[in-house]
C-alpha cells in the first residue's frame, strides 16, 4: 500500500467515521424494529398454527423481492433518508426472527412444557420462565441472519439518501474510482464480520450455559443485550436531533461527476461564509427523486439544468426556443408550482449529445446526427438510463431524425468511455462538459434538426429556505457566471481521469477564483 494511498484514506477518515455512524445507525433501528415485531409474530404462530402460513408467506415473498425496488418503493410515502431505508431492512430481518423464534418454542422438549404444566405455570410463565429462556439461543441466530443480510442491503440505502457507507460505493462506482468503492466495501464488510462475531458468541453462550452457571451467565447476556439496545435508542436520538438542529440547509446532487462538484461547491461556499449547518445527500439518482425530495423540503438545495427541468419536469415541447427564454420559464414556472427558486446560471452550457470516436467519424463520414441514419443497422449505443426514456433521448432521436439503432446497451457514464474505446458501442450519448471527450478521441456530433435544448446549469433552492436565510442567495450570486465550459470540462477531467475528489477540485476552484481563502 503506497503513500497516496494512506493518504487518501487519512483524507477521508472524518468522513468515513460519519459513514460508519449512519450505517451502523441504519441496521440498528432497523434490527430493533424487526425484533420488536418479529418476535411476538414468532410466538404468535406457534400458540396459533393456522397464522403460520401465512405469516411466513408474506416474510417470505418480502425476502424475493429485489431489495432496491422496495427501497425506492417508499419513496412517495416516506421521502427520501433513513425513514423508507429503515422500514425496508426491517421487512427484510422479519423473516429469520419470525422463523428462528417459532423454531426456537416449538423446539422446547414436550416433557419440559409438562413439568412446568405439572407445577402450576400458567400460559404466561410457561412462555417467559421456561419456552423463551430454552429457545433463546435459535432466536439469537435468526438475529445473526437478520443482521448480515441488513448490513448488505443498508449499503443500497444510499440510492435514496440514507446515507452509509454505501454512499462511498455509489459515488466511486459513478466516478469510476476503485478507491471510493473499497472504501465503503471493505468497512461494510468488516462490520458485517465484527457483529457476526459479537451475535455468535452471545448464541455460543446460550448454548452451552452449565446449569450451575446458568443464572449468572444469561444475567451478563441480557444487560449486554439490552446496553446495546439502549447504545442504539442513544444513537437515533443524537441521529435525529442532528437532522433537526436549527439553521441545517440539506444540499443534494444527482449521480455524475458534474453535478458532484456543482454540489461540493455549492456547500462549501456556504460553509465558509455562512453559519448554515450543512447535511450533504449527494448521488440520489434522478431528476425525478431529487426534485420530488425538494418540493417535500427534505432537499435544499441541488444544481439543475434548465433544459432538464424545460423537458422533465414541465414535460414542455422544445422548438429552438433561445437559451434565456427557456431559463425564464422554468425560473417562472417552478416558482409559482414548486415555490423553487432558480438563481442565476453558473455560466456554462452542459447540452446532451452523441459522440463517435475519430476513426469512426472519418471512416462513415458522420459528422452530424442525420449523418448516422443511412448507417443505423450498424449501430450500437451507450446510454444512460435517463437518456433511455426522457424525451430529448432515445425517443427524440427517433422522432426527430427517424434514427433507430441496431442495439442499445444501458450503461452508467463511468463506463461509457471504456465501452466506446474497446469497440463495444460506436455511438455513446454524452454531456458536452464531459473531460473524457478529447481523452478518448471522440467527436461530438452537430445536433443539426436542434433535437437537444440548452441545458445551461444554476443552483435551485427552495423558497422557504431561501426566505428563512437570504444570505443563501447572496453568497451563491458570486458563482453566478463563474463557470465557463472550458473550466467545467476541465474540473470533470480532473475527476474523472486523474481520479480526483470532487471535495479537492471544487475547493481548488474556489480559491482560484479568489471565493474562498
Amino acid at each position: 500500500m503506497n503513500q497516496s494511498l494512506w493518504q487518501f484514506i487519512i483524507d477521508r477518515l472524518p468522513e468515513l467515521g460519519q459513514k460508519v455512524y449512519q450505517q451502523s445507525y441504519l441496521v440498528g433501528i432497523s434490527m430493533l424494529f424487526a425484533i420488536i415485531v418479529g418476535l411476538p409474530l414468532g410466538i404468535l404462530i406457534s400458540r396459533i398454527r393456522s397464522l403460520k402460513a401465512p405469516v411466513l408467506g408474506v416474510a417470505n415473498t418480502l425476502q424475493t423481492i429485489p431489495s432496491l425496488a422496495l427501497l425506492t418503493f417508499f419513496l412517495p410515502l416516506l421521502g427520501i433518508g433513513a425513514k423508507p431505508a429503515i422500514l425496508a431492512l426491517t421487512l427484510y430481518a422479519l423473516l429469520p426472527v419470525v422463523r428462528n423464534t417459532y423454531t426456537g418454542i416449538k423446539g422446547v422438549p414436550a416433557e419440559t412444557i409438562e413439568a412446568a404444566k405439572g407445577l402450576g405455570f400458567t400460559g404466561a410463565q410457561r412462555l417467559c420462565m421456561v419456552e423463551l429462556p430454552l429457545a433463546l439461543p435459535t432466536i439469537i441466530s435468526g438475529v445473526r441472519i437478520a443482521t448480515a443480510i441488513s448490513v448488505g442491503i443498508a449499503t443500497l440505502a444510499a440510492f435514496i439518501g440514507a446515507g452509509g457507507l454505501g454512499d462511498f460505493i455509489n459515488q466511486g462506482l459513478a466516478l469510476n474510482n476503485t478507491r471510493l468503492v473499497m472504501l465503503g466495501a471493505i468497512p461494510a464488510a468488516a462490520m458485517a464480520l465484527i457483529l457476526d462475531y459479537i451475535i455468535g458468541h452471545i448464541e455460543h453462550s446460550l448454548s452451552t450455559l452449565k446449569a450451575h452457571r446458568g443464572k449468572q451467565k444469561k444475567h451478563k447476556i441480557f444487560i449486554i443485550i439490552v446496553s446495546a439496545f439502549v447504545v442504539i435508542l442513544i444513537g437515533s436520538f443524537i441521529y435525529e436531533w442532528q437532522q433537526s438542529r436549527k439553521n441545517t440547509v440539506v444540499i443534494a446532487s444527482k449521480k455524475f461527476t458534474e453535478q458532484f462538484i456543482l454540489s461540493e461547491i455549492i456547500t462549501q461556499l456556504l460553509q465558509a461564509k455562512t453559519n448554515l449547518h450543512i447535511i450533504k445527500k449527494f448521488n440520489l439518482g434522478t431528476t425525478a427523486i431529487v426534485t420530488q425530495a425538494m418540493t417535500k423540503g427534505e432537499v435544499d438545495i441541488y444544481p439543475e439544468y434548465t433544459g432538464t427541468a424545460y423537458l422533465i419536469i414541465l414535460n414542455k415541447k422544445y422548438s429552438a426556443a433561445p437559451a434565456d427564454q427557456v431559463y425564464d420559464i422554468v425560473k417562472q414556472a417552478y416558482q409559482q408550482k414548486y415555490h423553487i427558486i432558480w438563481l442565476q446560471p453558473f455560466g456554462f452550457n452542459n447540452t446532451q449529445a452523441l459522440a463517435v470516436r475519430q476513426a469512426f467519424a472519418k471512416q462513415y463520414n458522420t459528422y452530424t446526427i442525420s449523418s448516422l441514419v443511412p448507417i443505423q443497422n450498424q449501430l450500437i449505443i451507450g446510454a444512460a438510463p435517463e437518456f433511455i426514456g426522457r424525451p430529448d433521448g432515445l425517443p427524440g432521436l427517433i422522432r426527430v431524425y427517424g434514427l433507430h439503432f441496431k442495439a442499445i446497451k444501458e450503461m452508467d457514464l463511468g463506463l461509457m468511455y471504456k465501452a466506446i474505446a474497446d469497440k463495444q458501442i460506436n455511438v455513446a450519448s454524452v454531456y458536452t462538459t464531459d473531460g473524457r471527450i478529447p481523452v478518448y478521441h471522440l467527436v461530438v456530433l452537430q445536433d443539426d434538426k436542434h433535437l437537444f435544448p440548452p441545458y445551461y446549469a444554476a443552483p435551485l433552492v427552495r423558497e422557504q429556505t431561501l426566505k428563512a436565510h437570504p444570505e443563501i442567495g447572496k453568497v451563491l450570486a458570486e458563482l453566478a457566471g463563474k463557470i465557463s465550459a472550458k473550466e467545467m470540462r476541465n474540473m470533470n477531467y480532473q475527476v474523472d481521469e486523474h481520479k480526483l475528489l470532487p471535495t479537492a477540485v471544487a475547493h481548488q476552484f474556489l480559491v482560484r477564483h479568489g471565493l474562498i481563502k
